[in-house]
């Protein structure tokens, strides 16, 4: 009897995790749905105003496009050029990597998380696989991929609170409920914050061995687990950013890779459209830049998303804001995904070099 009990409660169990993953699967479809829909509707607006638009900016928009992913490529140089020069971290059976092979692994990695289904994290698979075929260690990668995402987020998380405070006390010009100003900058200041006391943490932490089983088992020890990962990898990767981030080259890359592609940015729009005010549009900049740790393909969907919405509470045409937003895209996504394949053939032949040699990268930084 007890087993007939035993095997009602595990049914129940199964149904109810069924259901809860087809509830799921419905609110995607339908939200799917009312986004095509959506889109049909604006679309003859939308292509009208692409159409008629001014090509001298889309063509404008491309060499700031170039140097915004100049820009990331160097920022990923500062971070693993160096990181091999940390005894710390395990890293004496690597070496760094040259800029023409940072080039090579970042460039590839950005063109194939804009096109493969798993999009960012797809890209970071090929990084991980990459960096290992270097000569990383599984630690040393886990550690200076936290370093970097830190740095590569962080002019966006420091722009996002400014521009929230600046723009939801009416200093500047352009209005944006305060939903949307003192909310992000809140959220943004919590962030600042957090990775602060995190580098701080990180300075005399101890992080568990590679092979160390998660602490958490039962009910909801997924998300427990990842979130006992984050803590334990976040606090020394945050503290080597601290570090990073004092080179010369770190600094231009962190300011070049989004400078330059806000540049893009406002010249798509201004190719459709007039452009709202300076801090509107920075603001639809930034905030759509969170769409891009969404787990799609180029972040699309996410990126776009969240500009067009900002560009519309801003006082934007709902056809002009989408429409500048996607010749934006195209030139993004086009210049990443041409330079990104060129690179990538560079980049298995740096591999087979790397393996030839025993896992160590043939040149010196």
């Amino acid at each position: 009897m007890s087993h007939l009990t035993s095997l009602m409660h595990k049914g129940h169990a199964v149904d109810r995790k069924a259901l809860k993953h087809l509830l799921g699967r419905v609110l995607v479809y339908v939200l799917m749905l009312f986004i095509v829909v959506a889109i049909i509707k604006l679309v003859p607006r939308i292509w009208k105003d692409v159409s008629e638009g001014n090509p001298l900016y889309v063509a404008l928009a491309i060499p700031f496009e170039i140097l915004s992913i100049a820009g990331y490529v160097l920022l990923f140089w500062a971070v693993y050029g160096a990181a091999a020069k940390r005894k710390d971290q395990g890293a004496d059976a690597a070496r760094p990597l040259t800029l023409k092979e940072s080039m090579q692994l970042t460039t590839s990695r950005l063109a194939l998380g804009d096109t493969l289904p798993g999009g960012g994290a797809s890209g970071f698979a090929v990084q991980f696989w990459a960096l290992s075929r270097a000569g990383f260690s599984a630690a040393q990668i886990s550690r200076t991929t936290t370093a970097f995402l830190v740095l590569s987020n962080t002019v966006m998380t420091v722009m996002i609170f400014v521009l929230g405070v600046l723009i939801g006390a009416g200093i500047t010009q352009g209005h944006l409920h305060p939903a949307i100003t003192w909310t992000s900058a809140g959220a943004a200041l919590a962030l600042i914050i957090t990775l602060l006391l995190f580098a701080k943490k990180g300075a005399h932490f101890e992080p568990p061995p590679p092979d160390a089983t998660p602490p958490h088992t039962g009910k909801h020890a997924k998300w427990r687990n990842m979130l006992w990962s984050v803590t334990v990898r976040l606090p020394p990767g945050a503290n080597d950013a601290m570090h990073i981030i004092r080179r010369p080259y770190a600094i231009i890359g962190m300011l070049a890779n989004p400078g330059f592609d806000f540049c893009a940015f406002y010249l798509g729009y201004a190719a459709v459209g007039d452009p709202l005010p300076l801090s509107i549009m920075l603001m639809a900049y930034f905030i759509g830049q969170v769409g891009s740790l969404i787990p799609l393909p180029g972040g699309i969907g996410g990126v776009q998303g969240l500009a067009i919405g900002v560009l519309i509470a801003g006082g934007a045409p709902g056809a002009t804001a989408t429409a500048g937003v996607l010749v934006w895209t195209g030139v993004a996504l086009g210049t990443q995904i041409v330079w990104g394949f060129w690179q990538y053939w560079g980049l298995r032949k740096s591999m087979k070099t790397w393996q030839a040699e025993g896992d160590h990268p043939s040149a010196t930084a």
